[in-house]
């Protein structure tokens, strides 16, 4: 039987990031996917400053900014809300966008396909010499205190059975291994039925010389969006809601959505000899639980959410990217298997504000029955960059959920601040790139004895920890006075903060360290 650390099932959007950040830690991981490759077919379709900044960390941002730089065409398109597209529309702007995601990240906005974006992981998957097993499919499971068997079924039938220390799952909405786990979800249920295409046509007509990214109509039915699949005016996604007695005419239903009655249509593959017409409930869901046992949910497979504020694919990148570095200490033995505990602690409560927000944005972006504005669309950047991590692995978090963008200066539980280090033109270096692998401790131009309780700390415990100075121009921004000190994790959000000095600097940080580490004292 193979023995493997960690076994992901399911190769889309989080199961291969999770295995690229397990790889950045230097944890060996397998992959199984069912399908033969990589899905040719675009879903998520633009990728958030802050989600390009995870990939930053593992070394991707580059290859992805040589798939999508920035100052595209893509990049300028807007989002609009209008009766059909040949119609006056009215420009959807989520408030705190390109000014406010400027100062609070160094990376952009990148107009990258889901397609695209996977392709890319499994490349660099395959160039870290990690096991990438596509048309396997996870055939049964069992697990015990110690680890969970595995038997994957390959492209010719065969079995064979491998034993993980720990099994991701990351097989989508419909996970059969959620389903088989017993774990059951909640939440606001199915918006409605979507029927979805990709179609050549010429919508200059209706454009008018408009840059749209995406439109949200009220004709064939509210639940029509449109949007472009590349930069061509040619190529376009359609999607609208259906009843399941509602005649199939695809032409009919663009036409309509596009207030051009005598349009030209043709229908293209989405997935290459599969229906030119997929139809499935746009729902929105959380498990109850991300964990059973040595078994840990990730991505869809613990949250469903519409794709109105492309929270969904968000939500399943920072799953990984927050699962990785604590499944990488437990390994190793560097941290107790309590930290494991805060996954779900920490991001159950992120995907249920998330699938909340993506499904208000819904109804309010298509004004479906029932829509009322008695609950408000939260800021992007304050559900991006605002969030309040509460666990053992975050000790002193104030008690807020989610923190304006101006408030988040190195508070216990959020992202650690981005301030720009270096102002090189070509390579500016911020604050976020100390961060990705081991713990980091800053500290003020006089906090040199938090800086020596830091290092005993590390060498009593035996944990990588980097120690910098800052200057008072970038202590200020995290909150510290100049004898003070922060603690950040290796996915960059803070653990713990004095800002000030203490005359118990080495029990106060070796506390700190021991509760994030779920290690308590022994002696």
């Amino acid at each position: 039987m193979r023995q493997v650390p960690v076994l992901v099932v399911g190769g889309s959007l989080t199961g291969m990031t999770a295995a690229l950040f397990l790889t950045l830690h230097g944890i060996p991981v397998t992959v199984v996917e069912r399908r033969a490759g990589v899905l040719p077919h675009p879903r998520l379709r633009g990728m958030s400053p802050r989600a390009l900044e995870l990939y930053r960390q593992a070394g991707l941002e580059q290859d992805i900014l040589a798939v999508c730089p920035p100052g595209t065409p893509a990049d300028r398109l807007v989002s609009v809300r209008a009766r059909t597209l040949a119609d006056e529309h009215e420009l959807l702007g989520d408030p705190g966008t390109d000014a406010g995601r400027a100062s609070s990240s160094p990376c952009p906005f990148v107009a990258i396909g889901q397609d695209e974006l996977e392709t890319l992981l499994v490349e660099r998957l395959r160039k870290q010499d990690v096991e990438v097993l596509f048309s396997t499919e996870l055939a049964d499971f069992e697990q015990d205190d110690e680890g969970v068997t595995a038997w994957l079924r390959g492209p010719d039938g065969t079995e064979e059975s491998v034993r993980a220390d720990y099994l991701i799952a990351a097989d989508g909405a419909s996970s059969g291994i959620r389903r088989r786990l017993g774990i059951a979800s909640d939440g606001p249920g199915v918006l409605f039925r979507m029927a979805t295409m990709h179609v050549r046509a010429d919508l200059a007509p209706a454009l008018r010389g408009r840059d749209i990214g995406m439109a949200y109509l009220d004709r064939p039915a509210p639940g029509t969006v449109l949007g472009p699949l590349d930069n061509t005016g040619l190529h376009w996604f359609f999607g609208t809601a259906v009843t399941e007695d509602a005649p199939q005419d695809p032409v009919a239903w663009l036409r309509s959505a596009t207030g051009l009655p005598a349009l030209d249509v043709e229908l293209l593959e989405q997935v290459p000899g599969a229906a030119r017409v997929f139809t499935f409930p746009l729902g929105a869901r959380v498990a109850e639980r991300f964990r059973a046992g040595r078994v840990l949910l990730a991505g869809d497979a613990a949250h469903l959410m519409p794709p109105t504020g492309s929270l969904g694919g968000l939500t399943a990148m920072e799953d990984a990217h927050n699962l990785a570095w604590k499944l990488a200490c437990v390994l190793r033995g560097t941290a107790g298997p309590g930290l494991l505990s805060t996954y779900e602690s920490e991001r159950r409560p992120v995907a249920e504000r998330n699938m909340r927000q993506a499904y208000l944005r819904g109804r309010a972006r298509w004004r479906l029955p029932g829509y009322a504005d008695d609950e408000p669309l939260l800021d992007p950047d304050v559900l991006t960059h605002g969030g309040v991590y509460h666990s053992s692995a975050a000790p002193g978090a104030p008690p807020e959920q989610l923190l304006a963008p101006d408030e988040v200066n190195g508070v216990p539980g959020t992202r650690a601040p981005h301030v720009f280090v270096t102002q090189d033109a070509d390579a500016p270096v911020s604050t976020l790139d100390l961060y990705g692998t081991d713990f980091v401790v800053l500290v003020g131009p006089q906090g040199d004895p938090w800086a020596a309780a830091a290092r005993r700390a590390a060498h009593e415990l035996a944990v990588p920890v980097e120690v910098y100075h800052l200057d008072l121009d970038l202590a200020e921004p995290h909150g510290l006075g100049p004898e003070g000190a922060l603690l950040v994790r290796p996915d960059g959000y803070v653990a713990w903060r004095s800002p000030h000095g203490s005359p118990e600097a080495d029990a106060e940080f070796a506390h700190a360290l021991r509760t994030l580490l779920a290690r308590p004292r022994t002696d």
